[in-house]
């Protein structure tokens, strides 16, 4: 922030749709006021700060309080209230900031919120809640905090939900992110200051900040910030704006490959087309490289808890496209140079190239650890390397393959959902007597979330029923797109539901 608004002062930083414009020198400014705000209200080093908030420049500039020390914990607006009350009470925030759809979903839960906790608003001053823009006006915004942190200290706590539902906040240090930052932005993305980029992925998620806008930030690059994705806003703009750089998950790809203005957009300003939440179907990249013929593809791998691990790029698509065997389309790439990955078994011995077994990571983007829980920590984190859960292979070329989610993650339209967490609500009901949840190939979402059920005895439950009760105790996204009853689920001689055979069972089903 301090190097772009010494270098770039008059550049614009960031755009708005409704014409709003902040130039690096100003953005830098108004990040000092609001860390003097934060100090003016009592917080200090290693106070946190929850944010709920839609995309909006005021997000992103709520990130700038590491520059005194405080550490962000931005929150997912579509979660259910219940569960942002649980977060928020796990990393115990000094402050809270919401937009008016955040104080919306947590205003009916205020009693339940921490003690203390400071109650800001980007919208709107009422009912206990300040308006932090008021408060701004008010603040220095030529004295920087001039803060500098260690390394090692934290900066942000981003929260994923566990394979049991409890929330576990990944603890993010200074130089993990800035690590992060450099590296996507030299060795994935290709940026230099030139570049229009458009940031439409939301900022509470790994792909929106952390794989993309910090790196465009942290080169120089302009970026139009939108607050949601729709196909046609994001045509129009790729088009009128010259777009050269944008994020997109295979989902928003083919809703715009889909859209009726994409036959006549002139997209030839595009460059580089990232993206990231899976891999994409081949026939849904050979329409979008037609669509896009002078932009490049890349997609890169990695958690919350990692950072960016590994990079497919454009030779590597253009390779594949141009091929007989699209198999290498499968691949999430090769790690970069500065990160360690291997494959290992069950006992943490490296397994030979092609052998399938658990990829483990050792960066300097890694987490330091799970805020306030210890035993999780201690069970991915051992002797520097990082157990990521999911099960993978490396070929001679050292590309690496995800073959599956040893936790049977469900990523739906780059969206991770876990089943556990969903099967909790489900067993909530009173007409279930048992649930499992899995995910199933979808033309649109990638994969979906699907439930097989049995009824309690003289249930009878009309599944449409069910998932309306369901959208009051779970985020839409985490809701299964398709309900099957059936009378019994497969078991294991020891009870575990096999959800490999439900899959096998329901994938050919209508939906």
């Amino acid at each position: 922030m301090r190097r772009n608004a010494a270098q770039w002062p008059e550049k614009t930083a960031f755009s708005t749709l409704d014409g709003r414009t902040l130039g690096f020198g100003t953005f830098d400014r108004r990040v000092n006021q609001c860390n003097h705000v934060m100090q003016a209200l009592g917080l200090r080093p290693g106070a946190r700060v929850a944010v709920l908030s839609r995309n909006r420049v005021e997000v992103v500039q709520a990130f700038g309080l590491t520059k005194s020390g405080l550490v962000v914990v931005p929150l997912n607006w579509r979660i259910a209230p219940a569960e942002v009350v649980k977060i928020l009470r796990h990393c115990a925030p000094d402050a809270l900031i919401v937009d008016a759809h955040g104080q919306k979903l947590v205003e009916p839960l205020r009693g339940q919120l921490p003690e203390g906790l400071q109650l800001l608003s980007f919208d709107a001053a009422q009912s206990g809640w300040r308006l932090l823009a008021d408060l701004m006006d008010s603040a220095p915004e030529d004295e920087d905090p001039s803060w500098q942190a260690a390394t090692q200290e934290i900066a942000c706590i981003v929260y994923t939900s566990g394979t049991t539902g409890t929330p576990k906040g990944a603890a993010l240090t200074h130089d993990g992110l800035l690590d992060n930052a450099r590296t996507a932005a030299a060795d994935m993305l290709g940026l230099d200051p030139t570049d229009q980029v458009m940031a439409v992925m939301p900022l509470f998620h790994v792909g929106g900040m952390w794989y993309h806008l910090f790196p465009c930030f942290a080169a120089g690059c302009s970026i139009l910030l939108l607050s949601d994705f729709d196909a046609g806003v994001v045509l129009r703009e790729l088009q009128d704006r010259r777009i050269t750089n944008v994020h997109l998950v295979p989902t928003m790809i083919a809703a715009l490959l889909d859209h009726p203005d994409a036959a006549h957009a002139d997209l030839g300003a595009v460059r580089m087309l990232f993206y990231a939440a899976s891999s994409m179907p081949p026939q849904l990249l050979r329409r979008a490289m037609e669509r896009f013929p002078s932009c490049g593809f890349a997609q890169g791998y990695g958690a919350t808890e990692t950072g960016v691990l590994t990079v497919l790029g454009p030779e590597d698509h253009r390779r594949a496209r141009d091929s007989a065997n699209e198999s290498l389309l499968a691949s999430c790439g090769r790690p970069f140079s500065q990160r360690e990955m291997r494959v290992v078994d069950d006992e943490g011995r490296p397994l030979p190239i092609g052998a399938v077994g658990e990829i483990q990571v050792r960066s300097a983007g890694r987490m330091r650890g799970y805020w306030q829980d210890a035993q999780a920590t201690d069970r991915v984190l051992h002797d520097g390397w990082l157990r990521t859960g999911d099960l993978g292979r490396r070929d001679d070329d050292g590309y690496y393959y995800i073959v599956d989610r040893r936790n049977d993650m469900i990523v739906t339209g780059g969206e991770n959902v876990y089943p556990n967490e969903v099967e909790a609500a489900l067993f909530a009901d009173p007409d279930v007597q048992e649930a499992s949840v899995f995910g199933l190939p979808d033309p649109h979402w990638v994969e979906k979330v699907a439930a097989a059920i049995v009824l309690r005895p003289g249930a009878a439950c009309d599944p449409q029923a069910l998932l309306q009760r369901l959208r009051t105790r779970l985020a839409p996204y985490k809701c299964p797109k398709t309900i099957f009853l059936t009378d019994a689920l497969p078991k294991n001689p020891v009870g575990k539901v096999l959800r490999k055979a439900l899959r096998e069972r329901y994938e050919g089903e209508p939906r």
